[in-house]
């Protein structure tokens, strides 16, 4: 554990880069992986090892040289579609969860929260206010809760650029960048060029297809 520490205060105290992470993938620049927001696996041969290591409070997983960041706009490991640890519910968008009826995959049986609340994959209450430090755990726009990008950044209120949907050849080309000025959240809808899709890890657009476009299921 003691190693384990020390090790982690160091990659603490290393620089920086600008980027991103998707879950369980290995960081070349760290070795370690993102497993949630706010956990880390170390690799092995680019294999993740036990045991999962949590960053400290008020930190976040990131796929820089610096394990743990304080910058919540560098968080990594979103997680659409993963159920809580009590296997009770998934976020599936900012606002919208499913049930997971004690299972891994979550069900058809959809909700959504309370306008101004975000579902949070750790908040026994499923959906929690984003202006009292509540944390969006699937960053993707809900398009039928959206009428545009300012409403989305009002609700995620985290700089950054996000996903706006998993349609292949629609949304999977698009992200919404969000951004503060006057202590009022602003967002932009933007479209890759060509025949790019917009990739969460580098938050930039490029030819590989996105894993959530290829793996995940929407209604």
């Amino acid at each position: 554990m003691l190693r384990v520490l020390v090790l982690l205060l160091l990659l603490l105290a290393l620089g920086v880069l600008d980027c991103r992470a998707e879950c369980n993938v290995c960081s070349a620049l760290s070795n370690a992986a993102c497993v949630s927001q706010t956990q880390f696996m170390f690799c092995v041969n680019n294999i993740l090892v036990q045991p999962v290591n949590s960053c400290p409070s008020g930190t976040f997983c990131t796929a820089q040289t610096a394990i743990c960041q304080s910058n919540s706009s560098l968080a990594s490991c979103n997680e659409c579609g993963i159920c809580s640890a009590d296997l009770v519910f998934a976020c599936m968008g900012v606002h919208t969860y499913a049930l997971c009826l004690g299972t891994q995959q979550p069900s058809v049986i959809r909700g959504s929260c309370a306008p101004y609340l975000v579902c949070n994959r750790d908040n026994p209450n499923i959906c929690g206010s984003a202006s009292t430090g509540g944390q969006v755990s699937c960053p993707l726009m809900d398009d039928e809760l959206y009428s545009d990008a300012n409403t989305y950044c009002r609700s995620v209120q985290r700089a950054g650029r996000y996903p706006y949907g998993n349609t292949l050849e629609a949304t999977c080309k698009q992200y919404v960048n969000c951004y503060v000025y006057g202590s009022i959240w602003y967002g932009a809808l933007y479209e890759c060029p060509g025949s790019t899709y917009f990739q969460p890890s580098s938050q930039m657009c490029n030819t590989t297809v996105p894993s959530a476009c290829r793996s995940l299921q929407w209604p």
